[in-house]
């Protein structure tokens, strides 16, 4: 009787101490089902991009690469504009009924086309000078503004090649609020500079050429704003103006590369990807977008076309040898 109740009592123990085995096996296996579950997470993220030229370009592939340094999985979902805000309307839109977790919008006029069409989705945005005067200043809303004040700093690089120039040209779309903006700085500084502006504003492609005419035979020098009409348009404004052997300079380093002589301006792939370590921490942390500071970037390199320096016969001056990079 008593070898019958010990072998009960050691049948009801391994009873239980299995079962807590079970259990914690059960936990077990669903803490990591959870975490697979949580790792795999993919992220809908649509990009709506107003135009394509290197600058724009580039800051969505810098975009592109912090979230997949942050280790995110994400499909994209990329639509250029192609300059038209009809369609830049029609891109947003789409975004909000796909229910995309974040839209990542490129420029002034695709970020104000997805505020307009959403105020609970949140949107990154990139390559805008000027957020509150564009109206951005939302609640879902956040990114990185190209806004610097490198204005001072470039005209003194064109008195350094031309010290007889007085005159700028500035080209620009006065439908677009980033560019509008930079105009109005740019007058500032070079009033303070002694400089003249003449500003020829331009609202389609098929403008530009009467425009560069008209500009180049009264300026010294052309001045191009981030402005993205005519920044995808370089290579026409580098034609007209290598052709009356005029400086044109640029603020941005892609601009440089497409022809124009030389920027002291920031890296927008940097600013891109400045844009997507916003995005992460919005995702992957769950912060608002509300919470999170625009973030600027200051100036980078100056930087110099050699091709376009032998075209227009520009040499440099021994004071700015050493801190200039090439480009061909």
């Amino acid at each position: 009787m008593r070898k019958l109740s010990y072998l009960l009592c050691i049948m009801v123990l391994f009873s239980l101490i299995s079962c807590g085995n079970k259990e914690e096996n059960k936990e077990a296996e669903t803490k990591t089902e959870t975490a697979q579950t949580e790792g795999a997470k993919k992220y809908k993220i649509g990009i709506t991009q107003i135009v394509s030229h290197p600058a724009l370009d580039q800051s969505r592939e810098g975009f592109k690469d912090a979230l997949k340094e942050a280790g995110l999985d994400v499909e994209y979902d990329e639509q250029n504009a192609q300059g038209d805000i009809t369609i830049a309307n029609t891109i947003a839109n789409k975004f909000v009924t796909d229910k995309v977790d974040l839209i990542f919008s490129i420029a002034t006029p695709t970020t104000q086309a997805a505020v307009n069409a959403t105020g609970s989705i949140p949107i990154v945005f990139t390559a805008v000078t000027d957020p509150e005067a564009a109206g951005l200043i939302k609640p879902n809303v956040t990114g990185s503004s190209d806004r610097v004040d490198n204005v001072a700093e470039q005209l003194d690089v064109l008195k350094e090649l031309n010290p007889n120039a007085t005159t700028i040209g500035v080209l620009y779309n006065s439908s677009e609020q980033n560019s509008v903006t930079q105009v109005e700085l740019i007058k500032k500084v070079a009033a303070e500079k002694g400089i003249k502006v003449e500003e020829q504003a331009v609202t389609a492609v098929s403008e530009l050429t009467q425009a560069l005419d008209n500009l180049l035979s009264k300026a010294d020098a052309l001045y191009i704003p981030t402005d993205n009409l005519v920044v995808s348009n370089m290579p026409v404004v580098v034609e007209r103006a290598n052709a009356a052997k005029k400086i044109v300079i640029a603020t941005d380093e892609g601009s440089v590369t497409n022809g124009a002589l030389y920027t002291k301006g920031i890296d927008f792939y940097e600013l891109g990807k400045e844009a997507g370590k916003l995005a992460a921490q919005i995702l992957k942390d769950g912060k608002s977008p509300s919470d999170l500071e625009i973030v600027t970037l200051k100036p980078t390199n100056l930087v110099f076309n050699k091709k376009t320096m032998e075209a227009i016969g520009v040499t440099l001056p021994e004071k700015l040898k050493n801190e200039v990079k090439f480009v061909d």
